[in-house]
Protein backbone atom coordinates (compact mmCIF):
# COMPACT_ATOMS: atom_id res chain seq x y z
CA UNK A 1 0.00 0.00 0.00
CA UNK A 2 3.00 2.33 0.38
CA UNK A 3 3.24 2.51 -3.41
CA UNK A 4 -0.13 4.27 -3.64
CA UNK A 5 1.20 7.85 -3.23
CA UNK A 6 3.84 7.21 -5.92
CA UNK A 7 1.28 5.69 -8.30
CA UNK A 8 -1.15 8.53 -7.62
CA UNK A 9 1.53 11.11 -8.50
CA UNK A 10 2.24 9.17 -11.68
CA UNK A 11 -1.48 9.22 -12.51
CA UNK A 12 -1.68 12.97 -11.97
CA UNK A 13 1.41 13.45 -14.09
CA UNK A 14 -0.37 11.77 -16.99
CA UNK A 15 -3.02 14.50 -17.13
CA UNK A 16 -2.86 16.32 -20.45
CA UNK A 17 -4.68 19.33 -21.88
CA UNK A 18 -7.92 17.55 -22.84
CA UNK A 19 -8.27 15.62 -19.61
CA UNK A 20 -7.25 18.71 -17.61
CA UNK A 21 -10.01 20.79 -19.22
CA UNK A 22 -12.56 18.03 -18.65
CA UNK A 23 -11.60 17.66 -14.98
CA UNK A 24 -11.57 21.42 -14.53
CA UNK A 25 -15.13 21.60 -15.86
CA UNK A 26 -16.06 18.69 -13.60
CA UNK A 27 -14.70 20.60 -10.63
CA UNK A 28 -16.54 23.77 -11.73
CA UNK A 29 -19.91 22.04 -12.06
CA UNK A 30 -19.44 20.28 -8.74
CA UNK A 31 -18.76 23.68 -7.20
CA UNK A 32 -21.97 25.07 -8.77
CA UNK A 33 -23.92 22.06 -7.52
CA UNK A 34 -22.64 22.51 -3.96
CA UNK A 35 -23.31 26.26 -4.12
CA UNK A 36 -26.95 25.60 -5.10
CA UNK A 37 -27.32 23.13 -2.23
CA UNK A 38 -25.85 25.71 0.16
CA UNK A 39 -28.32 28.35 -1.04
CA UNK A 40 -31.23 26.31 0.32
CA UNK A 41 -29.66 26.35 3.80
CA UNK A 42 -28.19 29.87 3.85
CA UNK A 43 -30.85 31.96 2.09
CA UNK A 44 -33.28 31.68 4.99
CA UNK A 45 -36.37 33.75 5.87
CA UNK A 46 -35.42 36.82 7.87
CA UNK A 47 -37.15 39.08 10.34
CA UNK A 48 -38.47 42.27 8.75
CA UNK A 49 -39.56 45.22 10.86
CA UNK A 50 -42.57 47.13 9.48
CA UNK A 51 -41.89 50.58 8.12
CA UNK A 52 -42.46 53.11 10.88
CA UNK A 53 -42.10 50.46 13.59
CA UNK A 54 -44.74 48.45 15.44
CA UNK A 55 -46.73 51.62 16.22
CA UNK A 56 -47.50 52.01 12.52
CA UNK A 57 -49.45 48.73 12.42
CA UNK A 58 -53.26 49.04 12.48
CA UNK A 59 -55.18 48.48 15.73
CA UNK A 60 -57.37 45.39 15.36
CA UNK A 61 -58.68 45.19 18.93
CA UNK A 62 -59.16 47.47 21.91
CA UNK A 63 -59.17 45.96 25.37
CA UNK A 64 -61.06 48.05 27.91
CA UNK A 65 -60.29 46.81 31.43
CA UNK A 66 -63.09 47.44 33.93
CA UNK A 67 -62.96 48.22 37.62
CA UNK A 68 -63.70 45.16 39.78
CA UNK A 69 -66.09 47.34 41.83
CA UNK A 70 -68.54 47.68 38.94
CA UNK A 71 -71.81 45.83 39.37
CA UNK A 72 -73.10 43.42 36.75
CA UNK A 73 -75.91 45.84 35.90
CA UNK A 74 -73.43 48.66 35.24
CA UNK A 75 -71.30 46.33 33.10
CA UNK A 76 -74.38 45.34 31.09
CA UNK A 77 -75.26 49.01 30.51
CA UNK A 78 -71.70 49.81 29.39
CA UNK A 79 -71.76 46.79 27.10
CA UNK A 80 -74.97 47.93 25.41
CA UNK A 81 -73.82 51.54 25.10
CA UNK A 82 -70.54 50.59 23.47
CA UNK A 83 -72.16 48.03 21.16
CA UNK A 84 -74.51 50.71 19.80
CA UNK A 85 -71.66 52.95 18.69
CA UNK A 86 -71.26 53.24 14.92
CA UNK A 87 -67.47 52.95 15.13
CA UNK A 88 -67.63 49.57 16.95
CA UNK A 89 -67.76 46.41 14.83
CA UNK A 90 -68.13 43.94 17.72
CA UNK A 91 -67.68 43.67 21.48
CA UNK A 92 -67.17 40.74 23.84
CA UNK A 93 -66.94 40.49 27.60
CA UNK A 94 -64.21 38.40 29.22
CA UNK A 95 -62.87 38.07 32.73
CA UNK A 96 -59.60 40.00 33.00
CA UNK A 97 -57.92 37.04 34.65
CA UNK A 98 -58.17 35.15 31.34
CA UNK A 99 -55.77 37.68 29.79
CA UNK A 100 -53.77 38.64 32.84
CA UNK A 101 -53.49 36.04 35.61
CA UNK A 102 -53.08 38.66 38.36
CA UNK A 103 -55.89 40.96 37.13
CA UNK A 104 -59.38 41.23 38.58
CA UNK A 105 -62.65 42.45 37.16
CA UNK A 106 -63.72 42.23 33.56
CA UNK A 107 -62.55 43.41 30.16
CA UNK A 108 -64.33 44.38 26.96
CA UNK A 109 -62.72 43.10 23.74
CA UNK A 110 -63.75 45.67 21.15
CA UNK A 111 -63.13 45.48 17.42
CA UNK A 112 -63.18 48.92 15.78
CA UNK A 113 -65.15 49.38 12.59
CA UNK A 114 -62.23 51.17 10.91
CA UNK A 115 -58.58 50.83 11.98
CA UNK A 116 -58.06 54.51 11.18
CA UNK A 117 -60.49 55.56 13.89
CA UNK A 118 -59.29 53.08 16.51
CA UNK A 119 -57.04 55.60 18.26
CA UNK A 120 -59.93 58.05 18.73
CA UNK A 121 -62.24 55.25 19.88
CA UNK A 122 -59.69 54.16 22.48
CA UNK A 123 -59.37 57.72 23.76
CA UNK A 124 -63.16 57.98 24.15
CA UNK A 125 -63.43 54.64 25.93
CA UNK A 126 -60.69 55.68 28.35
CA UNK A 127 -62.86 58.57 29.58
CA UNK A 128 -65.75 56.29 30.52
CA UNK A 129 -66.29 55.97 34.26
CA UNK A 130 -65.36 52.45 35.38
CA UNK A 131 -62.77 51.82 32.65
CA UNK A 132 -59.39 51.57 34.35
CA UNK A 133 -57.12 50.87 31.39
CA UNK A 134 -57.15 50.77 27.60
CA UNK A 135 -54.88 48.37 25.73
CA UNK A 136 -54.52 48.55 21.95
CA UNK A 137 -53.81 45.25 20.18
CA UNK A 138 -52.17 45.80 16.83
CA UNK A 139 -52.05 43.51 13.80
CA UNK A 140 -49.31 40.91 13.70
CA UNK A 141 -46.53 42.07 11.37
CA UNK A 142 -45.29 39.91 8.54
CA UNK A 143 -42.06 39.14 10.34
CA UNK A 144 -40.37 37.01 7.70
CA UNK A 145 -39.14 37.64 4.22
CA UNK A 146 -37.69 34.75 2.24
CA UNK A 147 -35.23 35.41 -0.60
CA UNK A 148 -36.15 32.00 -2.04
CA UNK A 149 -39.36 32.61 -3.91
CA UNK A 150 -41.01 29.82 -5.87
CA UNK A 151 -39.30 30.94 -9.07
CA UNK A 152 -35.89 31.13 -7.42
CA UNK A 153 -36.32 27.64 -5.98
CA UNK A 154 -37.20 26.22 -9.38
CA UNK A 155 -34.21 27.93 -10.99
CA UNK A 156 -31.90 26.60 -8.28
CA UNK A 157 -33.24 23.07 -8.71
CA UNK A 158 -32.79 23.23 -12.50
CA UNK A 159 -29.23 24.54 -12.14
CA UNK A 160 -28.51 21.95 -9.46
CA UNK A 161 -29.64 19.03 -11.62
CA UNK A 162 -27.93 20.38 -14.74
CA UNK A 163 -24.67 20.95 -12.83
CA UNK A 164 -24.45 17.41 -11.45
CA UNK A 165 -25.31 15.86 -14.83
CA UNK A 166 -22.66 17.94 -16.61
CA UNK A 167 -20.14 17.16 -13.86
CA UNK A 168 -20.57 13.43 -14.45
CA UNK A 169 -20.45 13.82 -18.24
CA UNK A 170 -17.22 15.81 -18.18
CA UNK A 171 -15.75 13.50 -15.55
CA UNK A 172 -16.33 10.49 -17.79
CA UNK A 173 -14.69 12.27 -20.69
CA UNK A 174 -11.75 13.31 -18.52
CA UNK A 175 -11.25 9.79 -17.21
CA UNK A 176 -11.41 8.37 -20.72
CA UNK A 177 -8.63 10.71 -21.88
CA UNK A 178 -6.56 10.23 -18.74
CA UNK A 179 -6.76 6.45 -18.61
CA UNK A 180 -5.90 6.12 -22.27
CA UNK A 181 -2.68 7.98 -21.53
CA UNK A 182 -2.16 5.79 -18.45
CA UNK A 183 -3.19 2.54 -20.17
CA UNK A 184 0.40 1.24 -20.47
CA UNK A 185 1.01 1.63 -16.75
CA UNK A 186 -2.28 -0.08 -15.91
CA UNK A 187 -1.48 -3.06 -18.13
CA UNK A 188 2.00 -3.27 -16.62
CA UNK A 189 0.59 -3.23 -13.08
CA UNK A 190 -1.85 -5.99 -13.95
CA UNK A 191 0.88 -8.07 -15.58
CA UNK A 192 2.99 -7.58 -12.46
CA UNK A 193 0.20 -9.02 -10.35
CA UNK A 194 -0.82 -5.72 -8.70
CA UNK A 195 -4.29 -6.39 -7.24
CA UNK A 196 -7.32 -4.35 -8.28
CA UNK A 197 -7.64 -3.05 -4.74
CA UNK A 198 -4.50 -1.01 -5.45
CA UNK A 199 -5.54 0.26 -8.88
CA UNK A 200 -9.14 1.17 -8.04
CA UNK A 201 -8.33 3.59 -5.15
CA UNK A 202 -6.11 5.56 -7.56
CA UNK A 203 -9.04 6.21 -9.87
CA UNK A 204 -11.59 6.82 -7.14
CA UNK A 205 -9.11 9.01 -5.24
CA UNK A 206 -8.80 11.40 -8.16
CA UNK A 207 -12.57 11.93 -8.22
CA UNK A 208 -12.68 12.32 -4.45
CA UNK A 209 -9.89 14.91 -4.66
CA UNK A 210 -11.88 16.93 -7.21
CA UNK A 211 -14.96 16.82 -4.98
CA UNK A 212 -13.06 17.85 -1.85
CA UNK A 213 -11.39 20.73 -3.70
CA UNK A 214 -14.80 21.98 -4.88
CA UNK A 215 -16.14 21.83 -1.31
CA UNK A 216 -13.02 23.51 0.08
CA UNK A 217 -13.24 26.41 -2.38
CA UNK A 218 -16.89 26.89 -1.47
CA UNK A 219 -15.90 26.91 2.21
CA UNK A 220 -13.48 29.76 1.50
CA UNK A 221 -16.12 31.65 -0.49
CA UNK A 222 -18.74 31.23 2.24
CA UNK A 223 -16.36 32.45 4.93
CA UNK A 224 -15.46 35.50 2.87
CA UNK A 225 -19.15 36.24 2.38
CA UNK A 226 -19.75 35.68 6.09
CA UNK A 227 -17.19 38.26 7.15
CA UNK A 228 -18.28 40.66 4.40
CA UNK A 229 -22.03 40.46 4.95
CA UNK A 230 -22.19 39.91 8.70
CA UNK A 231 -22.84 43.61 9.33
CA UNK A 232 -26.14 44.35 11.14
CA UNK A 233 -27.71 46.02 8.11
CA UNK A 234 -26.85 43.02 5.93
CA UNK A 235 -27.90 40.47 8.53
CA UNK A 236 -31.43 41.88 8.51
CA UNK A 237 -31.85 41.02 4.82
CA UNK A 238 -31.10 37.99 2.65
CA UNK A 239 -27.68 37.53 4.28
CA UNK A 240 -29.07 36.44 7.65
CA UNK A 241 -27.99 32.83 7.07
CA UNK A 242 -24.49 33.92 6.09
CA UNK A 243 -24.28 36.10 9.20
CA UNK A 244 -24.53 33.00 11.41
CA UNK A 245 -21.06 31.52 11.84
CA UNK A 246 -22.47 28.24 13.15
CA UNK A 247 -24.71 27.84 10.09
CA UNK A 248 -21.84 28.70 7.73
CA UNK A 249 -19.57 26.17 9.46
CA UNK A 250 -22.19 23.44 9.30
CA UNK A 251 -22.97 24.03 5.64
CA UNK A 252 -19.29 24.34 4.70
CA UNK A 253 -18.19 21.07 6.27
CA UNK A 254 -21.32 19.42 4.93
CA UNK A 255 -20.27 20.59 1.46
CA UNK A 256 -16.83 19.05 1.84
CA UNK A 257 -18.35 15.73 2.90
CA UNK A 258 -20.90 15.86 0.06
CA UNK A 259 -18.12 16.76 -2.38
CA UNK A 260 -16.13 13.76 -1.16
CA UNK A 261 -19.12 11.45 -1.72
CA UNK A 262 -19.89 12.86 -5.17
CA UNK A 263 -16.20 12.75 -6.10
CA UNK A 264 -16.07 9.12 -5.08
CA UNK A 265 -19.09 8.37 -7.27
CA UNK A 266 -17.39 10.19 -10.13
CA UNK A 267 -14.31 8.07 -9.54
CA UNK A 268 -16.43 4.97 -10.02
CA UNK A 269 -17.04 6.15 -13.59
CA UNK A 270 -13.32 5.83 -14.17
CA UNK A 271 -13.29 2.40 -12.55
CA UNK A 272 -15.96 1.35 -15.04
CA UNK A 273 -13.73 2.43 -17.92
CA UNK A 274 -10.96 0.14 -16.62
CA UNK A 275 -13.06 -2.82 -17.67
CA UNK A 276 -12.57 -2.03 -21.36
CA UNK A 277 -10.35 -4.31 -23.43
CA UNK A 278 -7.55 -1.81 -24.00
CA UNK A 279 -6.70 -1.94 -20.28
CA UNK A 280 -6.51 -5.72 -20.04
CA UNK A 281 -3.15 -7.30 -19.27
CA UNK A 282 -1.43 -8.71 -22.37
CA UNK A 283 -0.98 -12.51 -22.46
Amino acid sequence: MSALPFLFRELLGTIRARSAVAFLLTWLFLFIFLACVSAFFLLVPTHVEPEGGVESLPIVEIRAYLSPRLSSVTIDDLYLDIRERSDVASIQFRFAQELRPQATGGVFLIRPMEPEGAEDLGAILETINGVTEIENVRAEPDQTESPLSGTVRIVLLVVLVAAIVLAFLFARRGYRELLRSFAGEIRTMRLSGVPERVIVPLIVGLGALIGVLAGTLLLVVLFLLHYTLAAPQAAATWAAGLASLGRVLGVSFGNIFLGLILGGLIGLLGVGILGQREFEALP
